[in-house]
């Protein structure tokens, strides 16, 4: 059993050995708006994971070999290590009331935090939550327990304080290549080892489901539990976990002691060991939403959106659109970046322009790509891509073209649970029942081959229009926000 605490959806499934899902529960993260920002109530989100780990394992009629729990980063809350009592709401990854509590460490101090945790600093990180939560909350400090929401639904089964290595570097004061808590920058902050949980391997038994004695384990991260099960013996290969936000990532053996900021890469902890690269582009399937609610008068809907991309002329819209509507992630990291939309004509329609949009996305996707090959000889000869965009299938083909390598898509529907689930056969189980179960579920549904004239004339605009564009972009964004033009 797999349990996804994500962003907009708590979704739960039930597999079989090879693969197969049984069973699936799906409700709306509930969150709720205060004068200080948003919030997720603990106990409204216990009893809806309840609820459904509780309706599967019905299902499973008592031979359920354990629960695999992942979902977002960053989000999390304070809890009392004395009386188990909750002390704050759950904070989401994307709530602002941090910023001012990050951005404040040195050009070199950020070097030596980066080369320690592989994350560049931002106010989205666990220990700015728990530091807001301290000193607003009233907090009893010294029992205070920093736990992600995912550490949070473990504790509610099993009694345990407990994280893996993907959740605690995402509080940015875990230090990755050495696998532990970084107590000198802790005590900077008045803080102690024992104000966060015990960190175990991803998918390793942290304790027993008391209601039903089932095993229970923190699988990870839940962009990179999809990883897990896309990049299963698959070397040099890059995987994209595409939704709201696009996520690429590809495994590394070995890292770099000297990991630096430059490079326009983040690291952490693989969830089978060694670690991970990755690339992120924040307003992916965002920009998309963005323009079909908020530019068209009328929203339409996805069926009649993907027919319609379907219909179009499958050469260069000519359309150049940068996707930096919250500022730009990998590789620049820019939250004062503009996004831009050049190059319309009359003849424009607003199919047109949303395919411009899509190019765009992908532009930038073939920058980030470049990147990993530059850095980690990572020739992603082939894409594998999971995730919400998979349904488009005019996307999908024009990602190939764009970036010139086929790109597949996995039969599983959600690659994040299928990963947590065989995650956790792999540790209960064994290599062998693991590989069962994820070539049957990561098995290839869909391959989208790419068109090599049309690679070339994309590759030509990303080359000699888009990437050229885009300091003129990071060098005026005010310019071009109050005056409309460069």
């Amino acid at each position: 059993m797999a349990i996804d605490i994500g962003t907009t959806h708590i979704k739960s499934m039930l597999f079989g050995a090879d693969g197969t899902v049984l069973a699936e529960e799906r409700a709306q993260t509930p969150l709720t708006q205060t004068k200080e920002g948003s919030v997720y109530r603990p106990g409204a989100i216990w009893e809806i994971a309840q609820r459904q780990i509780l309706a599967l394992a019905d299902k499973a009629q008592g031979t359920c070999a354990g629960i695999g729990i992942t979902g977002m980063a960053e989000a999390g809350l304070v809890v009392n290590r004395e009386s188990g009592a909750q002390e704050s709401d759950i904070i989401p990854w994307f709530d602002r009331r941090t910023v001012s509590l990050a951005g404040h460490s040195g050009a070199d101090e950020e070097e030596r935090i980066f080369a320690k945790t592989g994350l560049r600093d931002s106010f989205k990180y666990g220990i700015y939550k728990f530091l807001w939560l301290l000193k607003h909350q009233k907090a009893d400090r010294e029992h205070a327990v920093w736990l992600s929401m995912c550490d949070y639904i473990l504790y509610k089964l099993t009694g345990r304080f407990v994280t893996d290595p993907g959740f605690a570097a995402r509080t940015y004061v875990y230090d990755i290549l050495n696998g532990r808590w970084d107590t000198a920058r802790l005590r900077q902050y008045g803080l102690r080892e024992d104000n966060f949980p015990q960190v175990l391997p991803s998918g390793e038994t942290a304790g027993v489901w008391k209601e039903r004695g089932i095993p229970a384990a923190i699988a990870g991260h839940d962009h990179v539990c999809a990883a897990f099960g896309m990049l299963w013996n698959r070397k040099n290969a890059v995987c994209d976990s595409a939704g709201t936000s696009e996520t690429y990532i590809g495994r590394l053996e070995t890292l770099d002691k000297r990991l630096r900021r430059d490079d326009g890469l983040l690291y952490g902890p693989f969830v089978d060991g060694g670690w991970f690269f990755m690339a992120n582009l924040p307003s992916s399937g965002h920009s998309v939403e963005w323009f079909r609610r908020n530019v068209q008068d009328v929203a339409f809907d996805y069926d009649r959106m993907n027919s319609q991309l379907l219909s179009l002329d499958r050469k260069p819209t000519g359309i150049l659109y940068y996707p930096y509507l919250t500022g730009m992630g990998s590789p620049c990291y820019d939250s004062k970046s503009a996004g831009a939309l050049l190059g319309l004509r009359e003849g424009h329609d607003c199919y047109t322009i949303l395919k411009g949009i899509l190019e765009g996305i992908q532009y930038q996707a073939a920058w980030l790509l470049d990147i990993c090959r530059q850095k980690h000889d990572a020739e992603a000869r082939s894409l594998i891509c999971a995730g919400g965009a998979v349904r488009n299938k005019a996307l999908m083909q024009m990602k190939a073209d764009i970036l010139g390598i086929p790109v597949s898509v996995p039969s599983v529907g959600e690659a994040t649970l299928a990963g947590a689930a065989a995650l956790l056969l792999k540790r209960q189980c064994g290599e062998a029942v693991s590989e069962a179960f994820v070539c049957n579920a990561f098995a290839e549904k869909e391959c989208y081959e790419p068109d090599p004239e049309l690679h070339a004339q994309y590759r030509r605009i990303q080359e000699e229009r888009f990437l050229p564009m885009i300091e003129i972009l990071r060098r005026n964004p005010d310019t071009i926000n109050e005056r409309g033009r460069i």
